[in-house]
């Protein structure tokens, strides 16, 4: 029964692998007006998003007790907009895996204070939800100079996490540094 199981384990990732060439295979085969198309698409889908949020009452960004921006869909890219380095923490309420990222965000925000900033944005801000596709609570998106370098659904590991973070960091500066 077990060999059965591995075997059958095997066939499934061998499939995987599969599905995964071709998929990379037609994704470099693309030309390159469709890709410039699909970014043309993308665009304008964002710009809708930007528009729906854009029509909302302006709520100011606020900053809750531990010191991270609580963020609405009527000032999110106002928020992202402003450059540097941004860590969005797409939470839910009653949600297990949010609650337990808590801590850490909280200890990330204190250890990267002055170079990163990090901020929340509750599931009930649905255009920005939708916008990002975020399916999964948490999920913490990485924007660096108003755009998207990460998006990292799920819990994260602590060592794992902080070196993503390292990364974009030492990213920037040197981008900074050739300006």
């Amino acid at each position: 029964m077990n060999l059965v199981k591995t075997l059958l384990c095997c066939v499934c990732c061998l499939c995987f692998v599969f599905m995964a060439s071709c998929q990379k295979e037609e994704i470099t085969n693309a030309t390159a007006d469709e890709l410039a198309r699909l970014a043309e698409m993308e665009a304008a889908a964002f710009a809708e998003y930007d528009a729906k949020a854009a029509a909302l009452p302006y709520v100011p960004v606020k900053q809750n007790e531990d010191g991270l921006l609580v963020l609405a869909d009527a000032n999110f890219m106002e928020t992202v907009n402003e450059g540097g380095i941004l860590v969005v923490d797409c939470w839910m309420d009653n949600c297990y895996y949010c609650e337990q990222m808590d801590p850490l965000i909280n200890q990330m925000a204190k250890l990267y204070a002055g170079v990163i900033r990090f901020a929340k944005l509750h599931n009930s801000n649905e255009i920005m939800t939708e916008k990002y596709r975020i399916q999964a609570f948490p999920t913490f998106v990485i924007f660096v100079d108003g755009k998207i370098v990460g998006l990292l659904p799920g819990a994260q590991q602590p060592e794992r996490f902080r070196m993503i973070l390292d990364r974009v960091m030492l990213d920037f500066q040197a981008k900074q540094d050739e300006r």
